[in-house]
């Protein structure tokens, strides 16, 4: 790395962008997706019955946080960039001693930490009310970090696309909340017809949440093989996307 300090830098002031804010960046995402474990959960749970032998509150909390993690990590970055647009000081982001590499480092960085608070906490709130047999520690870590990672990418994309908040938040309400909605966080995708199943399977947060469940629980309705394929295909790619449009400049230099 050329310049450690300045890498440092930057991302320190993405971080203490969000962490100056915190009430609005971390405690709300996190009493937003309790709302749901207690409307949802509470309500439910003992209507419900059990889903493959656990309770509907530990099939559910896999989802919650994986709410938490892909909101934060598209948040962080694309909402930096789109105000930097606004203060018009993104001519000075393309013109720091940084390079492309270092500038891609510090926001996907303070992106991932956010991310990882954001579901971490989520996490630890819900241990007070269920717990979890745990099947594989470095599947729930490595899942989590993927998913982090590409939600970063994508927020990263996106803010160097978008050209006000308004298409932010396009892709936010009506993209990434049907998807998530529809990626199996409150029900099991494998109940639904055949038909409608085989089409679930092409929502990639189907495939994040299959694996995050299955790390928790033991319960997969998916292939982890195909879904760890999936998932690290549409990482990379989505790093390579980002990437190249940060080091070109598309959609800053102007």
């Amino acid at each position: 790395m050329a310049n450690p300090r300045g890498t440092y830098t930057l991302f320190k002031r993405e971080t203490m962008r969000f962490l100056k804010v915190y009430m609005q960046t971390i405690f709300a995402p996190v009493v937003n997706n309790l709302l749901f474990f207690a409307v949802f959960g509470f309500s439910l749970h003992k209507a419900v019955p059990d889903i493959q032998g656990i309770t509907y509150l530990q099939f559910m909390v896999p989802g919650l946080v994986i709410m938490g993690l892909v909101n934060n990590a598209y948040q962080n970055p694309s909402s930096s960039i789109i105000l930097m647009k606004y203060q018009g000081i993104i001519g000075d982001l393309m013109s720091i001693p940084l390079k492309s590499y270092e500038l891609f480092i510090a926001f996907i960085s303070s992106a991932l930490l956010r991310s990882f608070i954001v579901g971490g906490v989520t996490f630890l709130t819900s241990l007070f009310f269920v717990s979890f047999p745990y099947t594989s520690i470095p599947i729930i870590l490595i899942s989590s970090f993927l998913v982090s990672l590409f939600f970063s990418f994508l927020g990263l994309f996106i803010g160097i696309w978008a050209k006000e908040f308004d298409n932010q938040a396009f892709i936010q309400t009506f993209i990434i909340m049907p998807l998530t909605f529809l990626g199996g966080v409150f029900y099991p995708v494998s109940s639904l017809p055949p038909s409608i199943y085989a089409v679930a399977k092409l929502d990639p947060i189907v495939h994040m949440i299959n694996l995050l469940r299955y790390g928790f629980t033991g319960i997969q309705e998916i292939s982890l093989t195909f879904s760890f394929t999936i998932l690290t295909s549409i990482t990379v790619i989505m790093g390579i996307i980002s990437y190249i449009a940060l080091s070109t400049g598309w959609r800053l230099k102007n």
